[in-house]
C-alpha cells in the first residue's frame, strides 16, 4: 500500500501505539534471532488456559504460541500460529511466511475503546479473550484500519482479578510467579 492510498477516518483517534506484533513461523528461532541480532529480550511466553476467538464475527479455534519482550516503552509480540482454523494470521503466513502484522494499543477500558471504534464505523477483523493459567484475562480486537493507517491495529486490555494491569517487564516477572508467563531463553 502506498501512503497516498491511506485515508483517515473522521471521528476516530486511536490510542497511543505501544505494541508491535510480528507473525513468525517458529517462536524459539525468532526469539533467538531477535535476541542475538537486535538485542531484544528478555522474552516471556504466555501460558494460555483458554482462548476464545472470533474471526470475521464467527467463532474459530486458534492455537497460538505468544512471546513478549520490551524495547524501550514498546512491547514486541511474536505470534506463532500452531494450528486451528483460518484466522487473521493465516494469510500473512501463506503469502509472506510471516512478518510485521499489527501495531497495538493497550487500553484500560476495552469497552470504551471499542465503542469509539464502532461509532467511527471501523470494522473488527478478529477479536477474542485469552485467559492465562494464572488467571489474567486479555481482551483484544484487531481492527480493519489498513485503509486509515496502512496497517492493522489492535486494541488490548489485560486484567488480573478484574483490575487493569500494565504490560511491562515488571508485570512479566510477576507473571512468572503467578503462572501467567514463563521465561523463554534464546535457542530453546
Amino acid at each position: 500500500m502506498k501512503s497516498a492510498d491511506i485515508a483517515p477516518t473522521p471521528g476516530i483517534r486511536l490510542p497511543r501505539v505501544n505494541q508491535v506484533g510480528i507473525v513468525v513461523k517458529d517462536i524459539v528461532s525468532a526469539v533467538t534471532h531477535y535476541e542475538s541480532v537486535l538485542g531484544i529480550g528478555p522474552w516471556f511466553r504466555t501460558k494460555t488456559a483458554s482462548h476464545e476467538t472470533f474471526y470475521r464475527g464467527k467463532p474459530v479455534t486458534v492455537e497460538l504460541d505468544l512471546a513478549i519482550a520490551f524495547q524501550g516503552g514498546t512491547e514486541i509480540e511474536l505470534i506463532e500460529l500452531k494450528g486451528g482454523d483460518e484466522c487473521i494470521y493465516s494469510a500473512l503466513l501463506r503469502k509472506e511466511g510471516g512478518g510485521l502484522h499489527h501495531v497495538g494499543s493497550i487500553v484500560s477500558s476495552y469497552d470504551r475503546a471499542m465503542k469509539r471504534v464502532r461509532d467511527a464505523g471501523v470494522g473488527v477483523i478478529q477479536s477474542g479473550v485469552i485467559t492465562t493459567k494464572g488467571g489474567a484475562v486479555t481482551r483484544y480486537a484487531y481492527l480493519d484500519t489498513v485503509r486509515q493507517c496502512g496497517i492493522i491495529t489492535e486494541i488490548i486490555e489485560s486484567k488480573l482479578a478484574g483490575i487493569p494491569v500494565p504490560q511491562n517487564k515488571l508485570m512479566m516477572r510477576i507473571g512468572c510467579l503467578t503462572g501467567d508467563v514463563e521465561r523463554v531463553k534464546a535457542g530453546g
